[in-house]
């Protein structure tokens, strides 16, 4: 099948979409891409999109102007994927929540075989009962920045592109919605505490305390910053349950480390059906969730069989999730 790909934004995020779509037709045969064509950030989209193929919109502009695309979008596209987050507004929830074109949203790490494994893994009863799920999405982006005295700007500086928060939004939207998919109950209360130390702009939250309350007194509780100086890209999943305990790490992508007792093992990845399709360490990083986003999203829009991937309405209930929480 032909696609005609139509891309908003061009920095890290569009390009690694661009990325995506390259490696997938690649990797599965059944996809061909046009070459993407560019949409500047004032152009109507019902000026540049063609009716008579089908049509893949990339929404990778800044986190404040999504929404307004997505709505844009609506019955224009066959199919749009979009950076997270998909909103940064309550009011802009409401309107999104009845968009019924497909929208796909880049919650990659939901769709890496690590967390994945663990999903199959708590369905099959293999932690019995689930006390937690607890972790970490540490980087270092403002603590280097604090560090070199960098006062070139950003449009992170800027709320009305960014909207009203930066780690919130910009990186615990990945953990919460990882930690919704695999807890097994059904999400009733958000709790915050957030830290501006080293903050560009009054907005830009650094560091943050999250507690994600589930029915049954269930608990997933992470800490999210760009402040923890030496940190890579440390996204770290770990489930607490009474008969087993298991860790996936971001930049262990292929292991999975599970524990019964005093005694610790590890499962390594053997199959090759995610992603790039490439071999066990062999990954493409972050790069990863992106194929596997666009792979299983176009096939669903174009009526193959797909499995689950994260799409609009999930989104916005991890977002909602965040905007309504309560402050400690």
């Amino acid at each position: 099948m032909i696609i005609q790909p139509y891309i908003l934004g061009s920095g890290r995020a569009g390009q690694a979409m661009l990325k995506g779509l390259a490696v997938l037709e690649l990797s599965d045969a059944e996809f061909s891409f046009k070459k993407a064509i560019k949409i500047e950030r004032a152009q109507p989209l019902k000026d540049v999109v063609k009716n008579d193929e089908f049509s893949l919109l990339l929404i990778a502009n800044p986190h404040a102007l999504h929404a307004a695309k997505i709505l844009e979008a609506e019955g224009l596209f066959d199919l749009i994927v979009t950076e997270k987050p998909v909103c940064t507004s309550l009011e802009e929830i409401e309107s999104l929540k009845k968009v019924k074109t497909p929208v796909a949203v880049c919650h990659g790490y939901r769709q890496s075989w690590g967390v994945q494994s663990l999903k199959k893994m708590i369905e099959a009863g293999d932690f019995g009962e689930i006390l937690s799920i607890e972790g970490r999405y540490w980087q270092s982006s403002t603590a280097q920045r604090s560090l070199e005295k960098n006062t070139a700007q950003t449009w992170k500086n800027d709320p009305t592109l960014s909207g009203p928060h930066d780690a919130l939004l910009d990186i615990a939207t990945h953990w919460a919605d990882t930690a919704i998919f695999l807890m097994p109950h059904k999400l009733k209360e958000t709790a915050l505490w957030l830290s501006y130390v080293n903050a560009e702009a009054k907005h830009r939250d650094t560091h943050i305390h999250m507690s994600l309350s589930f029915e049954a007194d269930k608990r997933a509780l992470c800490s999210i910053s760009k402040m923890v100086h030496g940190a890579a890209n440390h996204f770290e999943v770990n489930v607490v349950g009474a008969k087993k305990f298991a860790t996936w790490k971001f930049l262990e992508p292929d292991l999975l480390e599970v524990s019964e007792g005093a005694a610790r093992s590890f499962v390594s990845r053997k199959e090759t059906r995610w992603g790039s399709t490439q071999g066990p360490h062999h990954a493409m990083g972050w790069l990863e969730g992106y194929i596997e986003i666009f792979r299983q999203a176009l096939r669903d829009a174009t009526g193959k069989p797909s499995e689950p991937y994260p799409n609009l309405q999930e989104a916005l209930h991890v977002i909602e999730a965040l905007l309504t929480a309560k402050r400690t």
